[in-house]
């Protein structure tokens, strides 16, 4: 009876262990497994035949958290009573990406956002209208030609930034907006590239979609009654409407050719953004609001008795035109003009940490009005691990309006913590 117990006991334990499929080990196979098949059915040869290779199939998470304190200092006209909120900060982004074979790839996002520019908007539960959608598309790629669809990213339409700056992702006032009205262009379209050298890439996007469904929507400028821009009178409608969606009755058709240069110590990228917006689909005599903004780019990396110096620059030159804002069947005969120039240098003293800085400015102008926002940061990040930094970052903010005596902005100092998952 004694060991009859253990071997009741082991038995089903042994058994259920069969079924047990233990994960493989983290590293990616370079070489596809074969699996072993059974002899010919034949007696006199006991050849085995090979069975055909798998496809090779990867997935790994990628991402980053970010998180910290947020101290600030505002400075409104005397009728805006909004004291500082100080508030701990925290912007998340995981997904997963891979590949199926030697020619496909795909990647799948989600973003936690930082709530707002100045980091106000977070909730973790109710009203949380922070999950945005990041990276979703599918890419094939071969002999030096890429393709992809979904909703991405378009390389060239990124401004170069400070590394040390990323401590909240690029998601701030301070970070984020400089790259917005620069043309940073990410959403639901397309995206073919060629190496035509090791060094040299052209590529084109092509989007056709709701203002809202691209972040180069936000270039374009002109007053659409109420809102200041195209792409906020699109957004108005989210969370207003039934369905929370944004107001179907614009769409836009959104292209860009570019040209990217990369090699050990010089980058540069060039791009042309073309689009042509119709802010009433449901009649026919509108008028369309069309226009390209010019974007050009360039950063070096120099090596230096310090540390690897790497300076950079960036301009755009945004032209569109103007519908009258209560009636878009009219075209006013003045253009919107914007301008963005930023500059900034990183010195990294070790393989990742240092001091980095940068300043970007936002020109625009329309009839009756001329708008300069100034944008300065600086800050050291240190990294203690490959993939987790401390960094503190001080940030200026200032803006000028014509007819406005009273210059506006805001001032602030960030300490925070970030992992970034890479590898």
């Amino acid at each position: 009876m004694r060991t009859l117990l253990p071997l009741i006991v082991l038995f089903p334990a042994a058994a259920l262990a069969d079924e047990i499929e233990f994960p493989p080990e983290n590293a990616r196979p370079t070489v596809a497994a074969v699996e072993e098949t059974p002899p010919l059915e034949s007696v006199e040869a006991e050849v085995e035949v090979p069975a055909a290779p798998k496809k090779s199939k990867w997935i790994e998470p990628y991402g980053a958290i970010a998180g910290g304190m947020h101290l600030q200092s505002l400075n409104q006209p005397p009728e805006v009573k909004t004291s500082p909120q100080n508030p701990t900060v925290a912007v998340s982004r995981l997904g997963v990406r891979g590949g199926v074979g030697p020619y496909i790839t795909f990647a799948s996002e989600f973003e936690a956002a930082l709530g707002g520019p100045l980091g106000y908007g977070a909730s973790v539960w109710e009203g949380q209208a922070a999950l945005a959608i990041r990276d979703q598309f599918v890419r094939y790629t071969r002999a030096g030609f890429s393709i992809a669809a979904g909703r991405i990213a378009d390389p060239a339409s990124y401004d170069y930034v400070s590394t040390h700056m990323g401590d909240l992702l690029y998601s701030d006032l301070y970070t984020r907006d400089p790259l917005l009205y620069s043309g940073a262009d990410r959403g639901n379209g397309l995206i073919a590239t060629y190496a035509i050298t090791p060094n040299v890439t052209v590529l084109g996007t092509f989007h056709s979609t709701n203002p809202t469904g691209i972040t180069g929507t936000l270039a374009i400028g002109g007053k659409l009654q109420p809102f200041d821009r195209p792409f906020f009178l699109a957004a108005a409608q989210v969370g207003n409407s039934q369905n929370n969606l944004p107001d179907q009755n614009l769409h836009i058709y959104f292209g860009s050719p570019a040209v990217m240069f990369h090699s050990e110590h010089f980058d540069a990228k060039a791009e042309i953004q073309v689009y042509s917006l119709d802010t009433q689909q449901s009649i026919d005599d509108d008028q369309t609001i069309r226009g390209y903004n010019l974007r050009l780019g360039a950063r070096g990396r120099i090596p230096t008795r310090i540390g690897q110096l790497s300076p950079f620059a960036n301009v755009s030159r945004n032209k569109n035109e103007i519908l009258d804002p209560t009636d878009s069947k009219y075209r006013l005969p003045d253009l919107f003009r914007s301008y963005t120039f930023s500059v900034g240098a990183d010195l990294d003293i070790t393989k990742k940490s240092g001091v980095g800085m940068s300043y970007a400015m936002v020109d625009t102008r329309e009839p009756e009005q001329h708008v300069r926002e100034h944008y300065l940061n600086v800050g050291t990040s240190y990294w203690i691990e490959d993939s987790f930094a401390v960094g503190v970052r001080g940030s200026v903010f200032a803006q000028q309006i014509s007819g406005e005596t009273m210059t506006t902005g805001a001032r602030s100092v960030f300490v925070t913590a970030r992992l970034v998952l890479n590898n």
